[in-house]
């Protein structure tokens, strides 16, 4: 595949990547894209720092904390103290904001699951191939946010 080749896949690659974003955007009165994104990571790693959340999320800290705020105004997210630095709060997932992550997390899978009935059989197959790459691309190039402490 040519460098000319490989810049339209990626061109045509981001136009679908964000279609399919836009058609998935959650209902205005729900959480939005970047607050379920952050409830997710806290899933992921447990109870993590406000600024640690904002780098891996890739906000400013001033937007996190409001974000932060907004979550646990919900009744989402709870502060609890840092062991490991008394100036400092972690914040930590409660019942409910596991169960919007999970809500989330369907949601979007059922959004998908109709854009992929409309796809014949033939072209699911090479698309799980291509969603098998992606996803090792994925893993071999994000950072571990563990690593960089």
């Amino acid at each position: 595949m040519t460098s000319a080749d490989r810049s339209e896949l990626a061109e045509r690659l981001a136009f679908v990547v964000g279609g399919v974003n836009r058609r998935l955007r959650p209902p205005a009165d729900s959480l939005t894209h970047i607050a379920l994104s952050a409830l997710a990571t806290i899933d992921r790693r447990g109870a993590v720092r406000p600024g640690e959340l904002a780098r891996i999320e890739g906000v400013a800290a001033p937007g996190m904390t409001r974000l932060v705020a907004d979550l646990e105004s919900r009744g989402l997210v709870a502060r609890e103290a840092d062991p490991d630095d008394g100036r400092s709060h972690l914040v930590r997932l409660t019942e409910a904001g596991v169960a919007a992550v999970a809500a989330g997390r369907r949601d979007r899978a059922e959004g998908v699951a109709a854009l992929l009935a409309e796809i014949a059989p033939e072209d699911l197959r090479t698309l799980e191939q291509a969603v098998t790459a992606l996803e090792s691309a994925l893993l071999r190039t994000t950072p571990d946010p563990a690593r960089a402490r």
